[in-house]
């Protein structure tokens, strides 16, 4: 029971650690509270209105249902591999894994 307890202990600060280090790496130029306090306000404001986010009009197309979910042409083909195939493929792989090691 300790030592699942100090597993946990162990790994919460190790995940402490590394979420220390990509912030300290990611640090921004006025720093943390400066950049929040900024964010903040932003927020507050106008300035993060939904209508000046929205695409523009002409930005924008409207596409066909059928043409979203269109896989191409249909063709016939097997769904599986078949053994003769991936015999293939595994003689193909040893082939170039021996011209690989011979040099």
């Amino acid at each position: 029971m300790t030592g699942a307890i100090l597993a946990m202990v162990g790994a919460a600060l190790s995940a402490i650690v590394v979420l220390l280090l990509v912030l300290g790496e990611r640090r921004p130029e006025g720093g943390w509270f400066a950049w929040l306090r900024e964010s903040v306000k932003a927020w507050r404001s106008d300035e993060l209105a939904a209508a000046k986010l929205q695409p523009e009009a002409d930005a924008v197309r409207d596409t066909p249902l059928e043409e979203l979910f269109s896989m191409g042409p249909a063709e016939d083909q097997p769904a599986y591999a078949r053994p003769e195939e991936l015999r293939e493929r595994l003689d193909q792989a040893r082939q170039q894994a021996r011209s690989l090691a011979r040099r």
